[in-house]
């Protein structure tokens, strides 16, 4: 067992494996419950072995006893202790196991460990290892489930940034949990910590109104459910509405521009200071590596645009985004990309604030007229 699960591209076999451990210590845990405690002992042993492979063994196993421990005195600290000890072995399927080990504490007994689980999933979101990452996201969905205020609290700004940083790669998967997630810490962000979870919302919004239109289904739903779970906290009168429309839950590229242009007016009209940042951070999406995302962000930031009168908006980024429109126009490899950015091209052109922008642009052409005269 312990060799297969050393296999490297066999997660197939190696969860094929983990679930007939767990269906066997079930098994133990009620045929001979007395044989728990010293299994459980001889596994944490085991975590220390050289070979690398007996050490994955171990942790596989130690994952789905740890569940069964509870009710032998200090067996389940010891079995915590052990677990936490070894996240950072060099292996990343013994970091990945014992993980996935803590969260299956019996729920009666982690409310107990919550913050210390907390904190190894804090340090493993960051691992060097994708397969890690993912079990820590899929993980802190988990303990989240039950997770008490008071822990949750003092790591509430650190878990956001993370997942925000994880919220990029390229592993659709990863990007849905760690969406999703985010949604679920919005639920601890209306205490103490309000005022700074309001700025990692905003600072994640854009991402999530880019990606509501994601290629992967599965990322789509989870920003649907994550901006509906934070709409409270953003304070934009109508948006419970908009959140309502058939246009926010459709699949259809037409619908979602339906939706980004009546969110962005809705936006712009109630928080008219957050714009700045807002477009700034859109642009930055314009060379993404999807280009659908890329198509978004170029609604987007067109959108906005078009409903903004404030003139240091327009003349900061007017002419920016103009010039990538064109650009990319012509030069893109993608037809979504291209067809976005002539939609885009319509919709400012027809907007009233680029009249102004107009004007102010010929304003500067005569001034450095007579200047050179």
């Amino acid at each position: 067992m312990g060799k297969i699960l050393a296999r490297e591209g066999e997660q197939n076999e190696n969860e094929k494996w983990i679930n007939l451990l767990g269906e066997i210590a079930g098994c133990i845990s009620i045929k001979r419950p007395k044989e728990v405690q010293t299994i459980c002992l001889l596994l944490s042993k085991s975590l220390d072995r050289q070979q690398k492979y007996q050490r994955e063994a171990a942790a596989a196993a130690s994952s789905e006893f740890v569940r069964y421990s509870g009710g032998f005195g200090s067996l389940l600290e010891q079995m915590v202790e052990v677990l936490c000890q070894h996240v950072s072995d060099e292996s990343s399927t013994v970091r990945r196991l014992c993980l996935r080990g803590l969260v299956q504490i019996p729920s009666i007994h982690i409310l107990r460990y919550t913050a210390q689980v907390l904190g190894v999933i804090l340090a493993l979101l960051d691992d060097s290892d994708e397969s890690v990452q993912l079990t820590a996201v899929s993980c802190l969905l988990t303990i989240l489930e039950s997770a008490p205020s008071d822990a949750v609290e003092p790591v509430l700004i650190n878990l956001s940034v993370r997942l925000r940083n994880l919220q990029v790669c390229m592993n659709s998967k990863m990007r849905a949990n760690a969406f999703a997630a985010f949604g679920v810490l919005s639920n601890f962000g209306v205490g103490v910590q309000r005022d700074p979870f309001l700025e990692q919302i905003h600072i994640a919004l854009p991402r999530l109104i880019l990606h509501l239109h994601d290629d992967d289904v599965g990322v789509r739903q989870a920003c649907r459910n994550t901006v509906k779970q934070i709409s409270l906290l953003l304070e934009m009168e109508g948006l419970s509405v908009l959140l309502s429309l058939h246009c926010f839950n459709s699949d259809h590229r037409s619908d979602y521009e339906d939706f980004v242009r009546e969110f962005s007016k809705q936006f712009v009209q109630h928080l008219p200071s957050r714009v700045d940042t807002c477009m700034a951070s859109i642009i930055k999406v314009f060379d993404a590596p999807w280009p659908v995302i890329q198509a978004n962000a170029i609604y987007f930031s067109s959108s906005m645009l078009s409903f903004s009168d404030d003139q240091h908006i327009l003349a900061r980024h007017f002419t920016q985004v103009f010039g990538v429109l064109v650009g990319k126009m012509s030069r893109s490899s993608d037809a979504v990309v291209r067809a976005t950015c002539s939609s885009a091209i319509g919709l400012l052109l027809k907007s009233t604030n680029s009249i102004s922008w107009r004007a102010d642009r010929l304003d500067r052409v005569d001034s450095n007229r007579r200047g050179n005269d």
